[in-house]
């Protein structure tokens, strides 16, 4: 599967910076985790660190699939307002998957502080603004009041405050004190790189073929020929791990990115370089770096069809460019890297996590537009099932919710 167009920003900028070898020989773990991305890493990462023998298999080079298309904006929103998902999980569900989000952000501010460089993690605030006067009064002020009586620390702006802190103009915003972006590629690369230090077994070029499960563990074939026996085999593949279902369980999208040259004559181009986020469907999303670039993304497309996506890359870059441009007349963005990627929604916009048909072959996907978050939550969840620890988050994103 072709997760993305054109070469992403953070594969350019990095680099690589380990190698791993491809298996050549048949083996065993407790663990084997299908996906070399950041989900891979994230949930390899923590199940490595709690004793158990972990393998990470990828079919391409280590973060070169949808890892390196992403703009890794960690906020604890989620692409259903909270307002709207109190509707369809009730108020204590809803709440808690919001939450989720929150307590991952802390967790991976964590992880990236024992990393050299902390992947460019940065905390940011968040603003999600109305894109219409119909959007303010039917979404921002509900999920406002929402947000607040669920305790987030959010504050309401109106036209002139966005206008006097932003330098744009939208009817009404949400601005919240909790949100970061990080260096994705960077992120994978460090965590897998420290795994293996640690004697955990890294394969890239490894693709899996077919499995067997049984009582007391399974047996995954690779397209040459060689076995992994594992306890338990996580599928962290992110979109492709559709894959591996008998059954759809998610809508496929496909979207747009560009990143500016470094327009080093600006510290702060916004109140605080705040990521920034519409009401409207699909919504644009914009947010800084670290080395004074602008990421832009958007202009969304529900289908999936590389053929398709590489043929209106140019028109969605032309578009994007415009979109920012009409908010930000003064600001000189020249775009640098333009590409597209592939991202899975679920109705309710919460992932899957867990087991679907065998409990020995788990799960981690549909993680919308807060793939990194999401993963967090799913290293934890995972974890405590092969340990069988219990853990209070499972049946909120279950197969079977």
């Amino acid at each position: 599967m072709n997760l993305h167009s054109d070469y992403p920003f953070w594969m350019i900028k990095d680099g690589i910076k380990n190698v791993f070898p491809s298996l050549e020989a048949d083996t065993k773990t407790d663990v084997l985790i299908i996906g070399g991305g950041i989900s891979g890493a994230l949930i390899g990462n923590h199940i490595s660190n709690a004793g158990l023998d972990t393998i990470i298999v990828e079919k391409r080079h280590i973060g070169f699939g949808s890892t390196s298309a992403s703009t890794a904006m960690l906020q604890y929103e989620i692409d259903t307002p909270l307002f709207k998902l109190m509707e369809i999980k009730g108020t204590e569900q809803a709440i808690r998957a919001y939450r989720i989000c929150a307590e991952a952000i802390e967790k991976l501010e964590k992880i990236c502080d024992e990393i050299p460089g902390a992947a460019n993690f940065e905390t940011h605030p968040s603003l999600f603004y109305a894109s219409t006067k119909k959007d303010a009064r039917q979404i921002i002020m509900p999920e406002f009041e929402a947000r607040k009586a669920a305790g987030f620390k959010v504050t309401l702006l109106s036209e002139e405050n966005i206008a006097s802190q932003f330098g744009f103009r939208a009817p009404a915003g949400i601005l919240s004190e909790e949100g970061a972006h990080v260096d994705p590629y960077l992120l994978t690369q460090h965590l897998l790189g420290k795994m293996q230090q640690k004697g955990c077994r890294i394969y890239d070029l490894t693709e899996v073929d077919i499995w067997d499960p049984n009582s007391k563990n399974v047996v995954v074939k690779t397209t040459k020929g060689h076995s992994i026996t594992a306890k338990y085999v996580v599928v962290a593949c992110g979109y492709e791990s559709q894959n591996y279902l008998p059954q759809k369980v998610t809508q496929l999208n496909s979207t747009f990115a560009i990143v500016s040259k470094p327009i080093a004559s600006l510290a702060d181009f916004w109140l605080q370089n705040s990521l920034l986020w519409e009401t409207k469907t699909p919504y644009l999303y914009i947010r800084t770096t670290n080395d004074h670039r602008i990421i832009v993304g958007g202009r969304d497309e529900p289908f999936y069809s590389p053929k398709k996506r590489d043929q209106i890359l140019t028109a969605k870059r032309l578009k994007l460019e415009a979109d920012f441009k009409k908010l930000f007349p003064n600001i000189p963005f020249q775009t640098d890297f333009a590409w597209a990627g592939t991202f899975g929604e679920t109705k309710d916009g919460l992932p899957y996590i867990g087991s679907f048909n065998s409990p020995r072959i788990l799960f981690a996907l549909g993680y919308g537009g807060n793939g990194i978050t999401f993963s967090v939550a799913a290293a934890e969840i995972l974890g405590d099932i092969i340990l069988k620890n219990k853990n209070n988050d499972n049946e909120l994103f279950s197969f079977d919710r």
